[in-house]
């Protein structure tokens, strides 16, 4: 295995070169000092400075945003510190999202929050079923929880919480781009003395990139290529403390790995998902706030594949298609109250109830795959009682939370909470965490951070049949997360630094488990992992700013049982990654940034070498109301792949499980505010 240690050397060499620069707010925007005085909601529920806040927390706001090139949820995931994708530039269904050295398909040890409502659905308990393009074209700030989160969000919450929070604007704006891209977003607001509304629409559109050397266990074909739709419309009404708002995706795509086969022409896969949420909030200044909220999402996935050739077996007249339609329905309702006791101490506490469930859940093909394998002639839904794949089994979930928040005087801080969620399915769970802060002066802060977390078996877990994917098991625990932390923050007047060093410790990881000749999921599986995250900032000069974050990890162990054969996390995982950024302000209408992603070697990889890509950022403001964006992702057009979870196939009889990388990706944007 070969490493490059010298690239992480270079990567954190600003971190030990402090400077004392002038911050000039106009072109910065808020200074390294006010940065950390920002208040987040993310971690407590209720307004936190940052540098107070009892989790690692991350903070994007517009600005970062825009300055980085940042377009989509997915692009974001590489600029948060123990965080790495290992996405295709399609993120198909093997792919899977590290967070703090444990790689999960569907990104489902995170919860993804879109102005507080849940993203993450509970078939499969992630996000990559549902909507994996999401655009930050309207983005207001980006809060992110590093490590457990599980004692105020519930499952999912199992090493990190992100919240986008939105909003809408007047302006209209268009792209165009490599791969034949095409896109145009617009907005429009109305603000009243108390009542305002608001609606923005964004649709892209790309033939993709052509992707060569590829593994076809057909050997038909040797190049393909990951061409994509992306549709997003959010609309919200508020009025009197009553708000009403909408969300709904919509991405389409074709081409590319499809249950782990290629068949260009005839794979295809469609996600919807649809988001309400109708929320009441009231607040006496610091005193109390009170807020009730009542959900729906409804999410669909409908796709398509060739899963043998004509004249294979018996599909004499056809290829043999096979796909599937799955529906998922949500309901939740819920309370937040936070009440400040005695000046010193903030009591928060919660309700929540929620039901869910599967309640459509089919195969497609064009043979009778639940019969003796005749053909149809066409596609046919299988829609019959008895051919459903997944048992269409409610899922009811009661919660309750409490949580503490006290100072006690101006150095010492600390938070406790305690959650329990009752289920009507599989065990229930109680999750406590407990914070204690130090912050002897403004420049220097200690964080000791004790939480659990965990992520509940989905309901494709629990009751998936005979789907040709999984075998559910009604018998399945949750995987739980127990995690120790202790943060170092160090703030400067142009320099500030935060040092997390963490352990986690999991158990009952679900996996497939191996009994003769059945396959079906178990609890199979533990892991430790121990490491360190450095997130730092630095302005070098007086328009030049130096941020990143190295993630290393000491020590990544998966302990499998004895005779199960599953791929640990330490081959998936590379040792070390980090990001880079470079932002040069030459004037006020300017900014231009440059960001190197990097990581060590990953074991199951065919080169295993390192990695590094480089991604760019232009930005001109041609005036108060017009600006021009030019955006490049792999700028060096780097080769390189991340790894599935389960490989395809075998290739010069080796496992084979790669997804290539999108080649240079150039973008120019022109936005317009009105």
């Amino acid at each position: 295995m070969t490493n490059t240690p010298a690239i992480h050397l270079i990567y954190l060499l600003g971190v030990f070169t402090a400077c004392n620069c002038v911050a000039e707010e106009d072109i910065y925007g808020l200074s390294l000092e006010e940065l950390q005085n920002v208040t987040v909601t993310i971690a407590t529920k209720t307004d936190t400075q940052l540098k107070y806040a009892p989790s690692t927390v991350s903070y994007f706001s517009r600005q970062d945003i825009r300055l980085l090139g940042i377009e989509t949820l997915s692009e974001l995931f590489a600029h948060i510190p123990g965080f790495y994708p290992m996405y295709n530039s399609v993120e198909g269904n093997q792919s899977y999202l590290i967070t703090r050295g444990h790689p999960q398909k569907y990104a489902n040890t995170l919860l993804v929050l879109v102005n507080g409502q849940r993203l993450n659905e509970d078939y499969t308990g992630g996000i990559n079923y549902i909507d994996r393009f999401v655009s930050l074209h309207n983005v207001e700030k980006v809060e992110v929880i590093r490590g457990p989160g599980s004692t105020l969000y519930g499952s999912n919450a199992f090493n990190g919480v992100i919240n986008i929070v939105t909003k809408i604007e007047n302006n209209i704006a268009v792209a165009v781009g490599s791969f034949d891209r095409r896109e145009i977003s617009g907005g429009f607001n109305y603000q009243g003395d108390q009542l305002s509304f608001g609606v923005d629409a964004r649709i892209y559109e790309d033939d993709g990139d052509t992707l060569g050397n590829v593994f076809d266990r057909f050997n038909i074909q040797t190049t393909t290529n990951d061409a994509h739709k992306a549709n997003q419309l959010e609309a919200y009404l508020s009025y009197a403390g009553f708000t009403l708002r909408n969300h709904y995706f919509n991405s389409k795509r074709k081409n590319h790995y499809l249950f782990r086969r290629l068949r260009d022409g005839t794979t295809h896969v469609e996600n919807k998902h649809w988001l309400s949420r109708l929320e009441y909030q009231n607040a006496q200044q610091q005193e109390w706030m009170f807020k009730a909220g009542l959900e729906y999402s409804k999410a669909k996935r409908k796709s398509l594949s060739a899963l043998e050739l004509k004249g294979a077996g018996p599909f004499t007249q056809a290829d043999f298609l096979f796909g599937e339609n799955f529906t998922h329905d949500s309901f939740r309702a819920n309370i937040d109250y936070s009440y400040q006791l005695f000046a010193k101490h903030r009591v928060s506490a919660g309700l929540e109830f929620v039901r869910s469930q599967v309640p459509g859940g089919y195969l497609r093909s064009n043979y009778n795959i639940f019969g003796d394998l005749e053909y149809f002639g066409n596609v046919v839904e299988l829609t019959a009682p008895e051919q459903r794949i997944i048992l269409d089994n409610e899922r009811r979930i009661e919660m309750v939370y409490v949580q503490l928040e006290s100072v006690w005087n101006d150095q010492w801080r600390s938070t406790l909470g305690l959650r329990n969620d009752a289920y009507n399915d599989v065990a229930d769970k109680t999750n406590p965490r407990a914070t204690l802060i130090y912050s002897p002066n403004e420049r220097h802060t200690f964080k000791l951070i004790y939480g659990q977390a965990y992520r509940v078996p989905s309901l494709g877990d629990l009751y998936d049949e005979e789907s040709g994917l999984t075998i559910g098991n009604q018998n399945l625990h949750p995987t739980t997360i127990e995690a120790l932390e202790f943060v170092y923050q160090f703030v400067g007047e142009g320099f500030s630094i935060s040092t997390s060093l963490f352990r986690n410790d999991i158990n009952d990881l679900i996996d497939f488990r191996v009994d003769g000749d059945n396959v079906f999921l178990d609890n199979i599986a533990s892991n430790t992992a121990q490491g360190v995250e450095i997130d730092w900032q630095l302005r070098l000069f007086n328009k030049v700013q130096l941020k990143g974050f190295i993630t290393h990890l000491f020590s990544n162990q998966t302990h499998i049982e004895e005779a199960q054969q599953i791929t640990p996390s330490d081959i998936l995982v590379p040792r070390t990654y980090s990001m880079t950024s470079l932002m040069y302000y030459p004037n006020k209408n300017w900014s231009i940034s440059v960001s190197v992603n990097g990581r060590s070697a990953v074991e199951v990889l065919s080169d295993k070498d390192s990695n590094t890509a480089v991604s760019a950022a232009v930005n001109y403001q041609l005036s108060d109301n017009m600006s021009l964006s030019l955006d490049i992702n792999n700028a060096l057009d780097t080769e390189y792949s991340t790894s599935a979870i389960i490989p395809f196939g075998e290739k010069n009889n080796q496992p084979f499980g790669e997804y290539q990388a999108r080649g240079r990706n150039v973008s120019l944007s022109y936005r317009y505010q009105f």
